[in-house]
C-alpha cells in the first residue's frame, strides 16, 4: 500500500480530504498531515510517504519550497500540488521542480482518488522498471565476477600462457602483472569478513572457487618481500586459528614463484598443504584449553617443509631434516608434554596422508608405522623425538623410492601422455598428474627438473612441431591445423606459431616449398 501525507494550511481541507476517502479499501495508508511545509518536512522524513499532497500558498514554507526540498532529499517521493484558480501562474514553476500532478481547487474526493491511483500506477511502473534494471545490473555484475573468478582459477590451473593471461586480464580490468607471486587458499566455516585484512594490507587478487573458500593470488616486487609477507600471514592465521577454536579455518600457502605460469605451481603447493591441514584438523577437533595452548605454540614449524621432504628428500638427509624440523622442541622454549604430543601427531598424520596420496599399499610398512604411532604419547625427551622421526622418515623414503623404481618414471609417463593427447585443447598439468597418479606440484617439479622445460613450454613445442608437419604435408587451412594440434582459437595459434618460429604459417609453408 502507498502511504499518503497531506500538507494544507486550512484545517477544513485537511479534515475533509482525510475523512472523505476510505484509504485502506482503496489501497492507501493516510500517514499524517501538517499545516505548512516547515512543520511537514520532519514528519515526511519520519513517515517516508510515497505521495505528498500539498497546497501551494501556505505560511512559513509554501508548497513550492517544500517540493524543491523533497525533490532533493527524497527524490522518489511523488508530489501532487493543490492550487487555487488565481495561483495558476505557479503551475509552470511546479512542473519545473518536477511535481507529478497539478490540480485546481476545489477538488472532489473522487477526482483526487483518480489522481492518486494514476500516480500510484506511475510508482509501480517506475519500481518495475527499476527492478528490471537492478536485476540486469546484478546479472551483468554476476557474469563479470563469474568470468573474473573463472579466469583467475584457470590461471591457477595452468590453462593460460603468460601472454594470453595478460591479454585476458586487461580485458577484465585486472592488474595481474607482478615480479613474484604466491597463493593462499583459505577455507572457513563462518563469515569471511575476518579476512579483509589480507586485501587491505597486501597486494593481491581474491576470488572463490566454491562456497566458504577464498583464494588469494599474492603479488610483490621481490622474493624477499613475499617471503616475509607469507610468513606474517601464516603466523597471523595460525594465531587466529588457535585463539578461535569455535571458528576453525584451514589454509594452505604456496611457494614464491617468479612467472605468471608459476602461479599454478604455487596453487598446487597451497592446495596440497590445505589438503594435509584438513586431515590434521579432523584428528584434533576435540581439544582442551591446555591442548590449544600447545597447538598455538607449534606455529614455529612448517608442515610444508615436511611435505616437500616426503616428496623429494633423500634417505641420506633424514637425520639432518629431523633435527631441523623439530628444532623448536630442542630449544626448550615450551617443554609441555602436550606440545611434544601434538607435534608428533601432526608429523605422523602428515606422513600417513602422504602414503595414501601416492597410493602406497605396502601392508608391512603401514603396520610398522601404526606400531610406532602407539609409542608417540609416551615420548618426553628430545632424543626420543628424533629417534621416532628418523624411523618414520626412513620407512617413507625407502618405500617411496622403491615404489617409483618399479614403474616408468612419472616424467616418462607424462611425456608419453602429452604426445598422445596434445590435440586436446583443455589438456592441463592437473589432468596429466591425475593420469600418472602423482600430485601436480610433484610432477611439475620433476618435469621441469628432468626436461628443462615447464609443462606449458613442452606442450607448446610438441604442438608446434606437429603443426609444422601438417603445414608441410597437407593442404589444410590454418584454422583446421590449429584445431588438430589443440588450439580452439586460431588467432592465438598463429601468434604462438610466429613467436616460436619467427614466421607466419604462410611464410613457413612458402619457405618449406621453396627448399
Amino acid at each position: 500500500m502507498k502511504k499518503i501525507f497531506l500538507v494544507d494550511d486550512e484545517i477544513a481541507i485537511r479534515n475533509g480530504i482525510g475523512k472523505s476517502i476510505d484509504w485502506m479499501s482503496e489501497g492507501f495508508v493516510y500517514c499524517g498531515d501538517a499545516s505548512d511545509g516547515e512543520i511537514a518536512l520532519p514528519l515526511i522524513e519520519k513517515h517516508k510517504p510515497d505521495i505528498v499532497i500539498t497546497d501551494i500558498k501556505m505560511p512559513f514554507m509554501d508548497g513550492l519550497e517544500l517540493s524543491r526540498l523533497l525533490s532533493l532529499k527524497m527524490p522518489s517521493t511523488k508530489i501532487i500540488i493543490l492550487s487555487g484558480h488565481d495561483e495558476f501562474e505557479y503551475a509552470r514553476e511546479a512542473m519545473r521542480i518536477g511535481v507529478n500532478e497539478y490540480c485546481l481547487k476545489p477538488v472532489s474526493s473522487q477526482d483526487l482518488l483518480k489522481i492518486l491511483k494514476k500516480v500510484s500506477s506511475q510508482i509501480d511502473k517506475a519500481n518495475h522498471t527499476q527492478k528490471r534494471l537492478s536485476d540486469l545490473e546484478n546479472q551483468v555484475l554476476q557474469n563479470k565476477y563469474a568470468s573474473r573468478d573463472k579466469f583467475l582459477y584457470d590461471i591457477c590451473e595452468g590453462s593460460y600462457t603468460s601472454s594470453a593471461a595478460i591479454k585476458e586480464a586487461a580485458s577484465l580490468n585486472l592488474d595481474l602483472i607482478s615480479n613474484y607471486y604466491f597463493i593462499i587458499i583459505l577455507e572457513y566455516t563462518h563469515d569471511s569478513s575476518f579476512m579483509t585484512w589480507i586485501e587491505d594490507d597486501y597486494n593481491c587478487l581474491r576470488f572463490s572457487r566454491k562456497l566458504k573458500e577464498d583464494i588469494f593470488i599474492m603479488k610483490g616486487e621481490s622474493q624477499l618481500e613475499l617471503e616475509k609477507n607469507a610468513e606474517m600471514i601464516r603466523e597471523r592465521l595460525q594465531a587466529y586459528e588457535g585463539s578461535h577454536p569455535d571458528r576453525p579455518i584451514i589454509f594452505g600457502i604456496g611457494k614464491i614463484e617468479s612467472r605468471i605460469q608459476g602461479i599454478s605451481l604455487s596453487f598446487n603447493d597451497a592446495d596440497e598443504e590445505k589438503s594435509y591441514s584438513t586431515i590434521i584438523h579432523k584428528y584434533s577437533t576435540k581439544s582442551t584449553n591446555r591442548d590449544l595452548e600447545s597447538k598455538i605454540e607449534l606455529h614455529h614449524f612448517k608442515r610444508k617443509d615436511l611435505i616437500d621432504f616426503l616428496k623429494f628428500g633423500s634417505s641420506s638427509n633424514v637425520s639432518s631434516f629431523a633435527r631441523t624440523y623439530s628444532s623448536y622442541l630442542e630449544n626448550g622454549n615450551f617443554r609441555s608434554p602436550f606440545t611434544t604430543y601434538y607435534f608428533l601427531m601432526d608429523f605422523t598424520i602428515t606422513i600417513t596422508h602422504f602414503l595414501k596420496e601416492i597410493e602406497m599399499d605396502n601392508i608391512d610398512v603401514m603396520q610398522e608405522i601404526n606400531q610406532l604411532e602407539t609409542t608417540a604419547s609416551w615420548i618426553r625427551s628430545y632424543h626420543d623425538v628424533l629417534n621416532y622421526m628418523e624411523k618414520m622418515l626412513d620407512l617413507v623414503t625407502t618405500c617411496r623410492d622403491s615404489m617409483y623404481s618399479k614403474f616408468s618414471t612419472p616424467v616418462e609417463m607424462a611425456v608419453e601422455y602429452i604426445h598422445q593427447n596434445y590435440s586436446n585443447s583443455v589438456l592441463s598439468l592437473q589432468m596429466m598428474a591425475d593420469t600418472v597418479n602423482v600430485s601436480a606440484s610433484y610432477l611439475s617439479h620433476l618435469f621441469s627438473q628432468e626436461t628443462g622445460q615447464t609443462f606449458i613450454e613442452y606442450l607448446t613445442n610438441v604442438r608446434m612441431e606437429r603443426a609444422k608437419e601438417l603445414l608441410m604435408t597437407t593442404r589444410n587451412k590454418t584454422y583446421e591445423i590449429a584445431y588438430e594440434v589443440g588450439y580452439s582459437d586460431s588467432h592465438y595459434f598463429c601468434r604462438s606459431f610466429k613467436k616460436i618460429t619467427g614466421m607466419t604459417t604462410k611464410q613457413f609453408k612458402n619457405q618449406m616449398q621453396s627448399v
